[in-house]
């Protein structure tokens, strides 16, 4: 069950220090990211620009009853496949979603997810703070979501597939597996390829 101090909203610039140190606690601690070292701050803020400059939804959640009211738990953006909506992949995007490490099993992702998938499902609905007006027309819909995640026979969520099966939830399905593509902490990790059509 959410908290009922849980509020999700679109991200802000003054959020990216605090998302910053969230994505560096998952690349130090956990092959959900195959990033080996962590991004400087400068490189990270590039990302986070370029994600916003393609106006798709960046979107967290924030727990009014915490110390810091304003300060992300956790957030959930998409960005185009494959690097470029220029291409004819211009209606598929990746999905990233991170939460907490303090935070996580407690509603807050999959609070993050919903809204996300409602936001991409209808953007016509939401206002330009949660996408871009362009995304709304037909010729460049999103319509195809994929997740990438780590298979990790060494992880708390049944090698990964405690959070494959999570995604299912949401209407996900795998639609591919690379085996022992990455090596992170001394041991070779599978990726699963997750899809949803919207």
């Amino acid at each position: 069950m959410l908290p009922s101090s849980l509020t999700i909203r679109p991200v802000r610039a003054s959020d990216v220090p605090e998302l910053h140190a969230i994505n560096t606690y998952f690349i130090e601690n956990t092959v959900l990211t195959f990033v080996t070292t962590p991004l400087s701050y400068p490189e990270f803020f590039s990302k986070y620009d370029s994600i916003r400059f393609n106006r798709l939804p960046y979107i967290v959640a924030v727990d009014a009853s915490a110390d810091d009211p304003d300060a992300p738990i956790g957030s959930v953006h998409v960005s185009p496949f494959r690097g470029s909506q220029a291409t004819a992949y211009r209606h598929t995007v990746e999905l990233s979603l991170f939460c907490h490490s303090d935070h996580t099993g407690k509603g807050v992702g999959k609070a993050l997810l919903t809204r996300l998938l409602d936001v991409l499902r209808r953007p016509e609905e939401w206002g330009e703070e949660w996408i871009g007006r362009e995304w709304c027309r037909d010729d460049v819909r999103v319509r195809e979501v994929i997740g990438v995640m780590a298979v990790d026979d060494q992880s708390e969520w049944n090698g990964g597939l405690g959070l494959k099966e999570w995604y299912e939830r949401f209407g996900f399905e795998e639609v591919g597996r690379l085996k022992r593509v990455g090596r992170k902490f001394g041991r070779w990790i599978d990726t699963v390829y997750l899809q949803l059509s919207l």
